[in-house]
């Protein structure tokens, strides 16, 4: 009978190191695709552009995303044009990454996965890894942060840690690719 009582007992601590009782569910599985695909885009990222990862997160109902957000940091000092192309680059690489990978799409409230779906941002860093404060809008349009938010491109300034951030420019997601197709014409 004691016997029988440590055999249980010992049986009973072992469930939890076996798959017997739990299981990976649905939610589980669109997270860790979710995670492996942000973990190839941030190494893809690095190499190019000498990004580093600053946020990660994504909305969903349980079931699937309707948002993914992604940001990082750069020590690049950047003005609006420069921060426009390379926000859309990434941006690119970010949704062509989406679209060629068959088995994230059954968690995506959308495929292709539009822009319009992502919360996606780069800060510019100093040396520290702290965002860079100009004194205000200056003439070359240097700016701290850069945001692509429900499909709108924000660029910004932080001119002080307690000062509001200040929106120098914004256009459309659509309006920036014009922007940039334009340019590649007249070059």
């Amino acid at each position: 009978m004691i016997l029988g009582y440590k055999l249980s007992f010992l049986l009973l601590l072992m469930l939890p190191f076996t798959n017997m009782f739990f299981t990976e569910g649905p939610y589980d599985r669109m997270n860790d695709q979710k995670e492996k695909l942000y973990k190839a885009y941030f190494a893809d990222q690095f190499k190019k552009y000498n990004f580093t990862p600053s946020m990660t997160g994504s909305g969903s109902d349980g079931k699937q995303f309707d948002l993914l957000n992604i940001g990082f940091n750069t020590s690049k000092s950047l003005n609006i044009d420069e921060a426009r192309r390379l926000l859309l680059l990434s941006v690119k690489d970010l949704l062509d990454r989406i679209d060629r990978d068959d088995y994230i799409h059954p968690f995506l409230i959308e495929v292709p996965f539009p822009a319009k779906r992502l919360d996606y941002e780069i800060n510019v860093v100093g040396r520290n890894g702290i965002v860079k404060f100009p004194n205000g809008p200056t003439k070359d349009n240097k700016i701290s942060y850069v945001r692509l938010g429900k499909g709108i491109i924000y660029y910004m300034i932080f001119t002080t840690p307690e000062a509001p951030i200040l929106t120098i420019h914004k256009e459309t997601y659509e309006e920036a690719l014009d922007i940039v197709a334009k340019e590649n014409q007249h070059q």
